[in-house]
């Protein structure tokens, strides 16, 4: 509200690069629950950026083909990054040095793997509800093949076996009742980031299922926000 091009401002990416959904938008008008967060994220300070690399539907088969049965490897994260570094280039005000990454979902893995395969860019994360690419196999087969013929595109896919990489500060939320990306995913995780001796943050929404509503709902959100003011924008 209150933008001052002299300034250097933080960067949140605001991830979803799911095979399933474009998120760029044409219009500044918040449209979804991840718009509106997005928004307010915009209101308190942040640059926000909201994009789609390569992997995502709507500009060809060729474009959504190019993360086919490597899903997280070599397309999406250096996509974000390098259209983040492209756009500050001529947008000052960017501050490329404080970086973060926000996503939900399909949005929750791929925060974890920028905060994994980026660090030196991506000093922030939160990750919500973030699924595996073992899990829900009528989600990640159509994209993934079967795991018994790619059985290397699913290791290198796993943010679990990169635990170790972590450097920045990570947040992860999780409902109880979440039977999209179920919790076992997000336990799985902590347990691998406790065995490299990582400090993450940790937040359990008891009872709530894959997108926390009510005031469940609302205090997630603000989390996010929380999170990412305390340690991103000062």
């Amino acid at each position: 509200a209150d933008f001052d091009s002299t300034r250097r401002y933080p960067i949140v990416d605001y991830i979803y690069a799911g095979p399933f959904l474009a998120v760029h938008q044409t219009t500044y008008a918040p449209t979804s629950g991840m718009h509106r967060i997005s928004a307010s994220l915009a209101q308190m300070g942040f640059v926000v950026a909201m994009l789609d690399a390569r992997g995502t539907p709507g500009r060809g088969k060729a474009f959504q083909d190019a993360n086919y049965g490597r899903i997280g490897q070599e397309v999406e994260i250096p996509d974000h990054v390098a259209a983040l570094r492209a756009v500050a280039e001529s947008r000052p005000f960017m501050d490329t040095a404080r970086a973060g990454i926000v996503g939900h979902s399909w949005g929750g893995y791929f925060a974890l793997r920028g905060m994994l395969v980026a660090p030196d860019f991506f000093k922030v994360g939160y990750a919500g509800a973030p699924g595996d690419l073992t899990e829900a196999a009528s989600i990640n087969e159509p994209n993934m093949g079967l795991m018994a013929s790619n059985q290397a595109g699913y290791d290198a896919g796993s943010n679990i076996g990169r635990a170790s990489a972590l450097r920045g500060r990570l947040k992860i939320m999780h409902g109880t009742s979440d039977v999209m990306a179920p919790l076992s995913t997000t336990m799985r995780m902590a347990q691998a980031l406790i065995e490299a001796n990582k400090t993450f943050d940790l937040l359990i929404m008891p009872g709530q299922p894959h997108g926390p509503q009510g005031a469940a709902g609302r205090y997630y959100r603000e989390d996010v926000r929380r999170f990412m003011a305390t340690h991103l924008l000062q």
